[in-house]
C-alpha cells in the first residue's frame, strides 16, 4: 500500500528529504522500509552508516536492503529503494565526520532528521557509551542548527532511562549532576566497574545513564528546533509491517523467548506477576514517522513514551502462558516438560539452573560427544545466561509509563493515517503478537523455515 488519498502523514512527508543515524538497526531498517513503502512522494533518505569491519558504507547498505525486511517494496515498487542515499560518517566524530561538501548537501536539503543510532550495550564502559550516546546526539543537534529547511528532528531515547523511578511522566527529568563532572568523572574512573556503579546511583548501567544525559542536551541544546523525543519500551517483533513477526535482532528479550519456547530455559530472575513492557517495532516506527509531523505544530519538545504497559499490559506469568501453548501448538519446544519459573532470589535461581538446565545439558553434551555429534547445550546455557543476566533488572521491577501525549496524538488522525500508521497499543492481541514472535525468530534468526 502507498500514499493514502488524502493522508496528512503522507503529505507531510512529500518532496522533503530525510536523514537518519541508526539505519542499519532493526529499527532503523524498519523505518527506513516503512518511510518508502507509505510516504512514496518522499524525495531522499540520506543514511549515516559507519565503515565496520573493513565494510564501506554503500556495502553495508546493500546487505541491508538485501535483507528480508524490504521484500515487499522489491515486490511492489523496487525503484523506491534509489532514493537512499548512503554516507559514510560517524556520529561520533565532530561534524560527523564529514567532508564540507556533503554537510552543504543536508544543510540545504533535509528537512526531517531522525536520530537512532546509539550504543545499546548494556556493559560498554562509561566514557565509550557517552561519546556515543551523548557526543553524538549533540553532533546531530549542531547539524540540525545549520538545516535551512528543518521542520523536524525526532531523537529516540528508551522509555528506560528513568529506570530509577516507579512514574514515568512524558517530560525530560534533569540529571542530579552536570555533564562536565559525569564526563571527568569517566575518564578518570573509566576502567573502575564498581566506583562507575556507584557513581551512577539508581540507573541500571551505562546505557541507560548516557541516554538520560542526552535527552537532557536535546532539552537544553534544542529550545529553538522542532523536536520531539520518542521512548520505545523492549522492542520486539513487527506486529504487521513489513510482515507479521520480522525481526533481525537477537538484543532485549528475543533470546530469553527463544530459550523459553524450545525447553532450554527453566528458570529466570525475576517476578512473574510484574507487568512486562514490550512493544512491536512497527508501532515504535509509526509513531517516530508521524510524531515528526507535529514537531513543528509545537512550541515545546514533545516526549513521547512508547510503551504498552499502561494502556494494554501483560505480566510475564501471562506472556510465558501464552509463549508455552504456542510452543505446543507449533512443536517449537526440544525438550519436554515446558514451563518457566521466576525467583527474585539469586540462590534459588542457581539452584534450580544446576538442576534443571545445567546438568541436563551436560549429559546430553556427554551423550553428543559419546556418539560423534556436536555438543551445542553447555555452549546455550553459557548463552542464556548473559540473556538473563542482561534483562532481570527489568524482570525483578516494573514501571508506570504516561502515554497521554501519545493518547492525544491519535485524536488527532484521520481513520485512514490511524490504519497506515498505526501506534495504538491497544489494537495489539497479545496472544497473535507472541505466536508471530516466536515464529519469526525461527524463521528469520534461526534460519528454519518449516
Amino acid at each position: 500500500m502507498s500514499d493514502v488519498s488524502g493522508s496528512k502523514v503522507a503529505n507531510f512527508y512529500q518532496g522533503k528529504s530525510v536523514f537518519i543515524t541508526g539505519g542499519t538497526g532493526f529499527v532503523g531498517k524498519t523505518l527506513i522500509e516503512k518511510l518508502l513503502y507509505s510516504c512514496s512522494g518522499i524525495d531522499k533518505i540520506y543514511v549515516l552508516v559507519r565503515d565496520k569491519y573493513g565494510k564501506q558504507a554503500a556495502e553495508r547498505l546493500v546487505r541491508i536492503t538485501g535483507t528480508p525486511v524490504f521484500d515487499r517494496l522489491k515486490e511492489s515498487r523496487s525503484e523506491e529503494l534509489k532514493k537512499i542515499t548512503v554516507i559514510s560518517g560517524d556520529i561520533s566524530q565532530e561534524c560527523l565526520g564529514l567532508p564540507d561538501d556533503v554537510l552543504k548537501i543536508l544543510e540545504d536539503e533535509v528537512s526531517v532528521v531522525f536520530h537512532l543510532a546509539a550504543t545499546v550495550a548494556f556493559k560498554l564502559p562509561l566514557k565509550d557509551a557517552m561519546r556515543i550516546n551523548i557526543n553524538g546526539t549533540e553532533n546531530i543537534i549542531e547539524l540540525c542548527h545549520r538545516m535551512n529547511k528543518l521542520e523536524a528532528f525526532v531523537h529516540i531515547s528508551t522509555a528506560f532511562t528513568n529506570a530509577d523511578r516507579q512514574e514515568i511522566d512524558e517530560v525530560v527529568y534533569p540529571m542530579p549532576m552536570k555533564l562536565d563532572s559525569a564526563r571527568l568523572f569517566a575518564e578518570m574512573f573509566s576502567h573502575d566497574e564498581d566506583i562507575i556503579t556507584n557513581f551512577m546511583g539508581k540507573k541500571p548501567n551505562t546505557y541507560t545513564f548516557s541516554k538520560a544525559f542526552a535527552e537532557e542536551q536535546v532539552m537544553k541544546q534544542c529550545e529553538d528546533l522542532p523536536v520531539a523525543i520518542v521512548r520505545p519500551s523492549i522492542v520486539v517483533s513487527a506486529l504487521k509491517e513489513p510482515s507479521p513477526g520480522w525481526i533481525d535482532s537477537w538484543n532485549g528479550s528475543t533470546g530469553l523467548i527463544v530459550g523459553i519456547s524450545s525447553g532450554i530455559l527453566k528458570v529466570a530472575i525475576g517476578r512473574g506477576s510484574n507487568v512486562t513492557d514490550l512493544v512491536p517495532v512497527d508501532i515504535v516506527t509509526n509513531l517516530v514517522i508521524v510524531a515528526a509531523t507535529e514537531c513543528r505544530k509545537s512550541k515545546q519538545l514533545k516526549v513521547y513514551n512508547c510503551c504498552t504497559g499502561t494502556s494494554n499490559p501483560i505480566t510475564s506469568d501471562e506472556a510465558i502462558n501464552i509463549i508455552r501453548k504456542v510452543a505446543l501448538k507449533y512443536s517449537l519446544n526440544e525438550f519436554p516438560w515446558l514451563f518457566v519459573m521466576f525467583t527474585p532470589r539469586v540462590f534459588l535461581y542457581n539452584l534450580i539452573t544446576f538442576t534443571l538446565q545445567i546438568i541436563p545439558a551436560y549429559l546430553i553434551d556427554l551423550w553428543c560427544t559419546f556418539t560423534g555429534r556436536k555438543a551445542t547445550q553447555m555452549k546455550l546455557q553459557s548463552k542464556l545466561k548473559k540473556v538473563v543476566d542482561a534483562v532481570k533488572f527489568f524482570l525483578l521491577n516494573e514501571w508506570r509509563f504516561s502515554d497521554n501525549n501519545i493518547r492525544n496524538l491519535l485524536q488527532t488522525m484521520s481513520p485512514e493515517d490511524k490504519e497506515t500508521f498505526n501506534f495504538d497499543v491497544k489494537t495489539i492481541n497479545w496472544e497473535t503478537c507472541f505466536r508471530d514472535y516466536l515464529l519469526g525468530a525461527r524463521k528469520y534468526l534461526l534460519k528454519i523455515h518449516k
